[in-house]
């Protein structure tokens, strides 16, 4: 009888030890260009921080930046500062990511973002780009009402400017990540009363709101809506996701200094799974 079991046991760790391995099998990470505003950037500097924590190895990150909409795709590539800042960075022919955001319809279309694509791709024409949705603004005073319809804008923006880009580029992986959607889901789980800790959307007292912030208490910085610690990393988590279809319960990190009950590896887990389905195509077998 205890030879059987020793037996199972032998057996059944050999088949659990391939698991584990393919757990934690090491993922080339890209070595790639950020451009945007600041609903962009704080998520972009999460991401370098999240990275060790991760499988991912050679994973790179140079950032382009500019405020509002001098961080879109059209105003980047109208200041002559900022383009060549970032066509330096594309020069090297070493980039092979190339990750933007939206701002509006006005300088963010797909002929402009068909500039920076076309340039990227002539330096390298297997460079992978990653298009980017914030949070819209002002949702400190958004009602349910409004938080339905924002929750919606992802579908749109992928069944038109994301299906026009990638009819125009059917060479080249064009990736999706309407990372505003964690930031809903965060500001219904306060509405809700599950993020224990926080104390605010957006602490409206100014006197008081710079220790919120200090505190990580509160979503949203600002009227605006600069993100808060929460906000940002929960869209880092997204982009890692979404980036390298990354198994999230498997990272090392996933909490919040002053606020260890919030799980976002869990919330970053269920809200990838809405955004895996605009990348299906890219699915990694």
């Amino acid at each position: 009888m205890k030879c059987t079991i020793i037996l199972i046991v032998a057996v059944a760790l050999l088949c659990v030890k391939p698991l584990i391995a393919e757990e934690n099998k090491e993922i080339k990470g890209y070595n790639g260009l950020y451009m945007g505003h600041s609903f962009f950037w704080p998520s972009e500097e999460k991401l370098e921080n999240i990275i060790p924590d991760s499988t991912v190895v050679g994973h790179k990150q140079y950032l382009v930046r500019s405020g509002g909409a001098g961080g879109s795709p059209g105003n980047l590539w109208a200041n002559k500062k900022r383009r060549d800042a970032g066509q330096r960075h594309l020069d090297t022919k070493k980039i092979d990511l190339l990750v933007m955001t939206y701002h509006s319809p006005e300088n963010s279309s797909a002929e402009h973002y068909g500039k920076w694509f076309d340039y990227a791709i002539a330096q390298n024409p297997e460079t992978t780009f990653m298009v980017t949705i914030a949070w819209a603004g002002h949702l400190y005073k958004a009602d349910k009402e409004r938080l339905d319809y924002l929750k919606t804008v992802g579908q749109r923006f992928h069944d038109t400017l994301i299906v026009e880009l990638r009819e125009k580029y059917p060479e080249n992986k064009i990736l999706f990540c309407p990372y505003g959607l964690g930031t809903y889901e965060l500001i219904d789980q306060f509405n809700e009363g599950k993020l224990q800790g926080v104390k605010y959307l957006l602490n409206m007292d100014r006197k008081t709101r710079g220790e919120s912030r200090a505190k990580k208490e509160q979503l949203l910085n600002d009227e605006l809506g600069h993100p808060g610690e929460l906000v940002a990393t929960l869209g880092a988590l997204l982009w890692l996701q979404t980036l390298y279809d990354y198994d999230l319960p498997s990272l090392k990190s996933g909490r919040i200094d002053n606020l260890p009950d919030i799980d976002l590896k869990e919330i970053a887990t269920a809200v990838s799974q809405k955004i895996e389905l605009f990348n299906a195509a890219y699915k990694r077998k």
